[in-house]
């Protein structure tokens, strides 16, 4: 009866509201009186709006006082109070970026009213580039937001981080938004063309908007609906290429270069084995540059890749001395090759077509819109068999029923699939083959005249996978082969639907209800193939997998407005429920019957199968209020509640933020300002958790289920914390945003970011049964400053100019490290691989072996080594103390004397902090615009100077191994080769002194670089000649994307990592010429 009476009182309230509602209508043109379809019309301080239809028209009901608020993308807000008009025409002016729009909250603000931090990327900013998702196309577009297109396999997803390192283990990935609704699907399901704007929020009175989840920053994706392209019919096409564009590493192409080395690494050691007798070092040289029977086992070239005619020893050995002049180290002049070996990188890595069509159809009538697209990219990649192909399809409609109700919903459905060949993280890569192969191996097997052999299986040729006589260099694998002949191929379905629903229960109330559901299935297909492949000896390989993900979340609210006199208040409580459902099936068979089915019924042999769920849910509680005092005064209170199903014992967190916003220009001190036009301070504050990082069921003890002879048997796996709870994130943000000078404006900002309760792995006593359990501790503090600005240099009728450059600078502290249960007190020092932890330094602060050079007079490698000088001698003697790790060794012995001198014997060089961390002292991006009459250009380039890389694919061509085993960087070169050189490159000595090339300082590389991520020539064809054909607009233009980039080192590109560092097994970014044509019709 109660839920009955309560429904008649809405019901009459609606009729009272609406008997003294009137109409008015009018028209919403731009600053020349052309129509502005798609413009929004609200009634101020409520949810009641119309838009413009395609002739700029619109209708609305209002109540008696009602102010308007008339508003376009790129347009100042126009208000007009109703009073007793019925018709009402308005003209708006172009927009600077402080009237922009900021969706945030499951809501929208003006970037003047917003107290957060937050930058607004255009759409237009997005697709004019050529990614497949948005993730790429963000870099350079905001301060302190940092992308790392870490693979250039087409639709691959970069890696995204916001404002520093906020944890050691936890993770530190944003949350994505799209349409109001938390989004857990591929990135790639998103069409870059279907987007209207995207948001990235940075502090915490924007993020905590969005509960706990938006820690690390949130990025809000707002998807096109038929308002704003107003009645219309558009067309885009793009065609164009992806090659390799940015040098790989520079190396030794020429076999007779790559065997002189070698031939100098054999006789170097045999100096060394014959006292500095050059004589005897030649015909050690000589007869051990091959590998043969009874030779002394110092190289890994097998006669079979002799490449030259220079006849045979009377033991049946290459006639090395025939080969090698031993008064230069190179190969004779004259000497005959038998056959030329492949290029490799021209077989495997070639110029690549990428072909993209759009369609989208826009309706808009008085109470409804409808956005319809469809599009299909065909992005191929440049190495062998990599490539990405997707079809997508995307419904989105608006609709107002009565004057109440106003429903949005969109429903997107994806189908890709791609092949992702020769990238694995091994001797399959076919990247590590290209820079590491020694030039002298061919890619196909000769026989003993040097003739390419016929493949009896393919046709062709035989690949040469080394089996004949061992090859030095990836024995039994041809990666480039590999890529050619197996398969690794993905094929993927979505399904992504949002429907946002809001009922205006009285005036300036509002309830809010969005659903959104999200379906992703996964299926990866791997085959080797049985004759050749790595599975050769097991008939061949098919293995099969498939994934299903499921994702939901329910949000309900109720939304307030009112405007007491100069207050305008603004509120919502709202509920969120998310759950994730995860599921997987593995099965794998060999003895393949055909060679290429893909089925798993092609093998005959079974394999384990694997097979699991997981789920999660979580739940929020959202609370805010924001009140705006006279347009000048902003102030926003945000209070959250999160649960989490990953906790036990402590599974709820409260959170909260508040920030405020003082417009200073609008005060009378600042009316005779002639510098600043506008002029905002803005501070916030907050507490936000973040849960990720520690896997689903951190609180539970998780067992591996096994077979014992057909019997159950439940292994013990991980140790589970019941008491594991919410990183928490302590978030302080200022800054300014200005216009000045009428050619000026940005924003400058700083914030200091302190996680607290960490997740840390602490190793407890091996007597309980377990070795680590992951608890809350330790503290890191991340500090920095930020800058956006934009200069408008020059603008005029037909032509204008304008830079834009922003960067971020930043610093990362550990305050406090976790407790040591063996002492209670805080670990002092902890080692992740080539980083030091302790308190006062960051995350990633270098802990290695300092490179001390070489040794003029022999050539060899040298390191700084400390000792604990126990005589007092400032000598390492018999009695002294070699220090492995100094700040260890200093902990455990305070009163230790340390000293200090030089080491040839990697094995005693220290491990110590060196000053130096991959954080950069400034990074950011500059973009230049132009535009002459009907000509536009633009470019953007990314920065970053300071910082230090380890550059480990530089240090793998630097190796001191066997001959054959690698190839050289072209520095070898200047490699140190007789007493008295001057040169930081030791002696190649044919492994003699192997680690030569372990870590050290010596290939810690600054991680400056300058990049051009994209540049942009379009024409506008005339309004004059496109009209006459029934066009509404037509642009031609050709784009490029990621040309250029120079760094330390040609090959050497920090921004495809988190730490700057280098793979071999790397696919480097694609490098993209685009020719495009967009029509309106």
């Amino acid at each position: 009866m109660r839920n009955y009476i309560n429904f008649l009182l809405v019901c009459l309230l609606a009729v009272q509201v609406a008997v003294a509602q009137q109409t008015v209508s009018g028209s919403v043109t731009d600053e020349s009186g052309i129509p502005l379809p798609g413009a929004t019309v609200i009634v101020k301080g409520t949810s009641n709006g119309a838009a413009t239809d395609f002739d700029g028209n619109y209708s609305i009901s209002v109540g008696p006082n009602a102010v308007l608020e008339f508003s376009f993308i790129g347009y100042q807000t126009v208000e007009v109070t109703v009073g007793n008009q019925s018709n009402i025409n308005v003209s708006l002016q172009p927009s600077n970026q402080l009237d922009e729009v900021v969706v945030t909250g499951f809501g929208e603000q003006s970037k003047k009213s917003f107290a957060g931090s937050a930058k607004v990327v255009g759409g237009e900013n997005i697709s004019q580039k050529s990614f497949t998702n948005v993730s790429q196309a963000l870099a350079g577009e905001v301060a302190g937001v940092s992308v790392f297109n870490t693979s250039g396999q087409p639709g691959s997803v970069s890696t995204i981080r916001i404002r520093g390192f906020g944890s050691v283990n936890g993770s530190q990935a944003p949350l994505y938004i799209v349409d109001n609704a938390p989004f857990g699907g591929s990135l790639n399901d998103i069409n870059p063309n279907d987007i209207k704007s995207v948001t990235v929020l940075k502090d915490a009175s924007a993020t905590s908007l969005y509960g706990a989840k938006g820690a690390n920053g949130v990025i809000v994706i707002t998807t096109k609906r038929g308002k704003d392209n107003g009645n219309s019919v558009n067309v885009q096409v793009k065609s164009g290429t992806n090659y390799q564009g940015i040098g790989r590493y520079e190396t030794i192409r020429s076999p007779e270069e790559y065997i002189g080395i070698a031939w100098d690494g054999v006789y170097q050691r045999g100096l060394i084995l014959n006292d500095g007798d050059q004589a005897a070092a030649v015909a050690f040289a000589n007869a051990n540059l091959f590998e043969f029977p009874g030779n002394a086992g110092v190289s890994d070239i097998s006669p079979i890749y002799n490449m030259w005619s220079v006849g045979t020893t009377e033991d049946g050995n290459v006639n090395v001395a025939n080969l090698i002049d031993p008064a230069t180290g190179q190969v004779r002049s004259g000497v005959a090759r038998r056959y030329t070996p492949e290029n490799w990188e021209e077989f495997a890595f070639q110029d690549a077509s990428r072909n993209e069509v759009n369609v989208t159809v826009s309706n808009v009538s008085e109470n409804s819109s409808v956005y319809t697209s469809i599009g299909f990219i065909d992005d191929k990649g440049y190495a062998a068999n990599t490539d990405y192909q997707r079809l997508n399809g995307r419904l989105a409609a608006t609709h107002k029923i009565g004057d109440f109700i106003n429903v949005n919903t969109s429903l997107n459905y994806t189908q890709s699939e791609s092949n992702q060949n020769g990238q694995s993280s091994s001797s399959s890569s076919q990247f590590w083959w290209i820079d590491n192969l020694p030039p002298i191996y061919p890619l196909y097997r000769r026989d003993v005249d040097g003739n390419k052999i016929p493949d009896p299986v393919y046709g062709g040729f035989l690949f040469d996978y080394g089996l004949e006589d061992g090859r030095g260099f990836g024995f039994a694998t041809n990666g480039v082969a590999d890529s050619q002949i197996n398969i690794n191929r993905s094929r993927n379905n979505s399904v992504n639907f949002n429907n946002d629903t809001r009922i205006q229960l009285a005036e300036g109330l509002t309830l809010e209800n969005n659903f959104a559901y999200q379906y992703f299935m996964n299926d990866d297909i791997s085959l080797n193939e049985p004759f050749y492949s790595p599975a050769q000896g097991q008939g061949g390989v098919v293995t099969r997998s498939r994934s299903e993900t499921k994702n939901y979340t329910i949000r309900t609210g109720l939304r307030y407005k009112k405007t007491f006199g100069d207050l305008d208040l603004s509120a919502f409580v709202s509920h969120v429920a998310t759950q994730y459902d995860f599921n997987f099936l593995s099965a794998q068979r060999s003895k393949l019957v055909l060679p290429f089915g893909t089925d798993i019924a092609n093998g005959v042999v079974n394999a384990p199968g694997n097979g699991y769920t997981d789920e999660e849910t979580s739940e929020s509680y959202v609370a805010n209020a924001t009140l705006d005092f006279k347009d000048k005064y902003f102030l926003g209170l945000t209070f959250n509640r999160d649960g989490s199903s990953r906790f036990i014992n402590n599974r709820w967190g409260n959170f909260y933020s508040i920030g405020g916003a003082w417009v200073l220009s609008e005060e009378s001190f600042m009316s005779n300002s002639k510098f600043f036009d506008f002029l905002k301070f803005k501070a916030s504050y907050g507490v936000q958790g973040n849960q990720g990082g520690v896997g689903l069921y951190p609180g539970y003890n998780i067992y591996s289920i096994n077979n014992l002879a057909d019997n159950i048997s439940l292994a013990f796996s991980t140790k589970g914390n019941k008491d594991l709870t919410w990183e928490s994130t302590n978030l302080a943000n200022i800054g300014f945003e200005f216009e000045a000078g009428g050619f000026l404006s940005g924003s400058i900002e700083a914030y200091q970011k302190t996680t607290t309760d960490m997740f840390f792995d602490r190793r407890v006593g091996p007597s309980v049964g377990y070795a680590l359990i992951t608890v809350n501790d330790g503290e890191l503090v991340n500090k920095g400053l930020e800058f956006d600005l934009d200069f408008d240099l020059v603008n005029k009728q037909d032509f204008s100019l304008s830079l834009g450059i922003n960067g971020e600078t930043f610093t990362n502290e550990l305050t406090a490290m976790p407790i040591d249960p063996a002492t209670g007190e805080q670990q002092k020092l902890d080692i992740s691989g080539s980083y030091g932890r302790t308190v006062g330094r960051s995350l990633y602060d270098w802990y290695i072996p300092v490179y001390a050079g070489v040794n003029s007079d022999t050539g060899a490698a040298q390191w700084e080594r400390n000792f604990d000088d126990k005589d007092g001698s400032g000598d390492y003697t018999d009695g002294d103390v070699i220090i492995n790790s100094l700040t260890q060794y200093l902990n455990d012995n305070p009163d230790a004397v340390v000293a200090q001198d030089i080491t040839e014997v990697y094995a005693e060089a220290t491990d110590k902090f060196i000053d130096k961390t991959i954080i950069p002292d400034v990074r950011g991006a500059i973009r230049f615009n132009a535009s002459f009459k009907q000509f536009s250009l633009s470019a953007l380039f990314n920065y970053q100077l300071g910082g230090y890389a380890y550059d480990s694919a530089y240090a793998s061509l630097m190796s001191n191994n066997y001959p054959g085993v690698n190839n050289f960087h072209i520095d070898i070169r200047n490699r140190w080769m007789k007493s008295g050189d001057t040169s930081d490159i030791p002696r190649q000595d044919s492994r003699y002194q192997v680690q030569q090339n372990s870590t050290s300082t010596r290939f810690l590389t600054k991680s400056d670089f300058i990049a051009l991520n994209n540049i942009r020539l379009g024409y506008n064809v005339p309004k004059t000649f496109v009209n006459k054909y029934g066009i509404q607009q037509a642009d031609l233009y050709v784009t490029g994307d990621n040309l250029w980039l120079t760094s330390k080192r040609q090959g050497f590109n920090p921004a495809t990592s988190i730490t700057g560092g280098s793979s071999i097994y790397r696919y480097n970014p694609l490098s993209t010429i685009v020719f495009g044509l967009n029509v309106k019709i």
